[in-house]
């Protein structure tokens, strides 16, 4: 025994004191830090703790208000909520999963089960053809969940169209339940509950029949339609096309198989090469042909380079040192026009005629001229996405792509080709102005646009004059040739436009616009305009026929003049109809593919 206690006394003596020292620091440091964190617990984070505990025991579920109505100009639904319903598997839980169900099966289970059975709205959409305009819903993204405050998970949002702007008044206000529930997260008890408060319905100026009917003439190609109320700017018809069914993204089907089938068309939908969701009407920038030297010669008015005493003679081809410029006339036919002035010019759009003109007027004022009728500039329509087109100067040209401006340039530029580009809803917008007085309205869809109207600079006889070169054009020896039995079947009083088109004369402007590079024969592809302004007139020409349409069409057009005890329909109108070159048709023309569609438009308007 006295030699182990020796031995443990040597052992302690040889562990050094400093290191007991050390131990007892920590150790009193340790004791110390746990009491602090103790007493802070206890002491001055027990409100904070208590709270968090409080929230652990209380849970709020989110009730979604019941989205805004789309309404037509005649008050009549675009597009609605209906119910979709989930059978939830324990209801009494806070996370449970759910799944789709249909109507008959959650009357079922409601009449036993009612807990089990959850409702949503979703939206039904009532036209397809209108469905780059309304837009669609979807469920809300990660990326908007972090850019957006007010959503929320599982929220369905608008994307495009007028559900994407007008979001803010559709979608409303959410209400809130608040459960107690127990650790394991079983609902205990309702506390509290907050109603939510249902979007804001918005009217919008559409006529869904019209609509349907010029997707329906419109057929399968690519392109846009636009109608427009001449007097203010009111969209009463915008169609882009190809389009698609905007139901698939929000309604989720009950059966598996049919929400496989769902799936896929979304799918499809994003990956189509024909860029369904793309808005052509507003989105698109295409050179705009000969509808442009509508712009071409009001700007040539009103810088007094021409009358229309003035004339140029046209010989077939312009010569510019090596370089020629052909008219279509000579291209097509090997004919030439001769002494011509310029309402002759407009209607027979000759190119000839309007390079000239564009010369004498210079590229900055032509510009000029073109951007007091908002091209170069977004027309200020409520959908979003829209392009400014571009509406090139010498600056420009200098600017970006470092090159002087040649005369050459010019010339394109007066009949519409080069670096211009424009939109469809910019052509109908100038021509709004044109039928209007010249007054310039901004275009809306949703009467929540307030209207707004300028006066641009070209006088009444300068718009006159136009307006007549236009009336040649859709009468016999114009370019315009589906409108010649109308304009054939008025009796057209000699230079009295007002008149003549107060008794149904249609007065137009078609375009051929070239674009890309030419193929080894020389030849670029093309996009066909036609921009029209039609007054209704009270007799209506016995060309028109109900024999020119499909019975649909005409149980449409019964449909249409009923609605119209609700809102009458605009006297003047403007149709603006693009036609987009294709791998079917490379080569649209103003006359030949967009003439149609519009003088079908014109005719189903005016049958009795």
């Amino acid at each position: 025994m006295k030699q182990l206690e020796l031995r443990d006394s040597s052992a302690q003596s040889t562990f050094p004191r400093w290191r007991q020292g050390v131990m007892i620091c920590c150790c009193v440091a340790v004791v110390s830090l746990l009491s602090f964190r103790a007493i802070h617990l206890h002491v001055f984070a027990s409100e904070e703790y208590r709270a968090l505990a409080e929230r652990n025991q209380f849970f709020s579920q989110f009730v979604q208000p019941d989205r805004g109505i789309i309404l037509d100009r005649y008050n009549d639904p675009l597009v609605w909520n209906v119910q979709q319903y989930t059978l939830l598997e324990n209801p009494d839980q806070v996370y449970t999963s759910a799944h789709p169900i249909s109507r008959e099966v959650a009357m079922s289970y409601m009449a036993t089960e009612s807990g089990k059975v959850a409702a949503t709205t979703r939206r039904q959409y009532r036209y397809s053809s209108l469905a780059n305009t309304v837009g669609y819903i979807a469920p809300v993204t990660a990326e908007e969940l972090l850019q957006k405050k007010n959503v929320r998970v599982g929220q369905f949002t608008g994307k495009t169209g007028l559900e994407w702007m007008y979001e803010n008044i559709l979608r409303g206000q959410p209400g809130e339940n608040t459960f107690e529930v127990d650790a394991l997260g079983k609902k205990q008890r309702l506390v509290s509950s907050r109603s939510p408060a249902n979007g804001k319905n918005i009217e919008t100026t559409l006529d869904p029949y019209l609509t349907e009917v010029a997707a329906t003439e419109f057929g399968s190609h690519t392109g846009a339609v636009i109608v427009v109320d001449a007097s203010n700017g009111d969209v009463l018809a915008l169609t882009s096309q190809p389009g698609f069914d905007p139901n698939v993204f929000s309604q989720e089907a009950s059966d598996p198989d049919a929400e496989a089938v769902r799936r896929a068309k979304v799918q499809d939908t994003f990956l189509d090469e024909r860029k369904l969701l793309f808005n052509r009407a507003i989105s698109g920038a295409y050179p705009p042909g000969s509808v442009f030297k509508i712009v071409t010669a009001l700007s040539g008015l009103e810088n007094k380079k021409i009358d229309n005493s003035t004339t140029v003679l046209d010989e077939g081809v312009l010569k510019v040192g090596e370089f020629e410029y052909r008219n279509w006339y000579f291209s097509q036919y090997g004919r030439v026009e001769g002494e011509i002035n310029l309402t002759r010019a407009i209607a027979r759009s000759n190119d000839t005629f309007f390079y000239k003109l564009a010369e004498w007027v210079g590229p900055d004022p032509l510009a000029e001229t073109a951007r007091e009728y908002s091209f170069g500039e977004k027309s200020g329509i409520d959908l979003p996405a829209e392009t400014r087109g571009l509406v090139p100067d010498t600056t420009w040209k200098e600017k970006i792509r470092g090159e002087k401006w040649f005369l050459g340039n010019t010339y394109h530029y007066g009949i519409g080709q080069g670096d211009l580009l424009t939109s469809p809803i910019q052509l109908a917008q100038m021509a709004q102005a044109v039928a209007n007085n010249g007054e310039l309205c901004r275009v809306r869809v949703s009467k929540e646009q307030p209207k707004s109207c300028r006066q641009t600079v070209a006088s009444a006889e300068d718009r006159q004059l136009v307006l007549q070169g236009m009336v040649g054009a859709c009468s016999a020896g114009g370019t315009a040739f589906p409108f010649f039995p109308w304009n054939t079947a008025v009796t057209l009083p000699e230079d009295d436009t007002t008149t003549a088109m107060s008794k149904g004369a249609v007065a137009c402007k078609t375009g051929t616009a070239e674009f890309g590079a030419a193929d080894g024969r020389g030849y670029r592809k093309t996009h066909g305009w036609l921009t029209a302004i039609v007054e209704l007139p009270e007799t209506v020409p016995n060309v028109v026929s109900a024999n020119h349409f499909l019975p649909s069409e005409l149980s449409v057009h019964d449909k249409w003049k009923a609605a119209q005890t609700k809102a009458p329909f605009p006297r003047k109108i403007v149709i603006t109809v693009l036609v987009e070159s294709d791998e079917t048709q490379p080569y649209q023309e103003g006359s030949r593919d967009a003439g149609p569609i519009a003088q079908k438009i014109v005719e189903w308007l005016m049958l009795k």
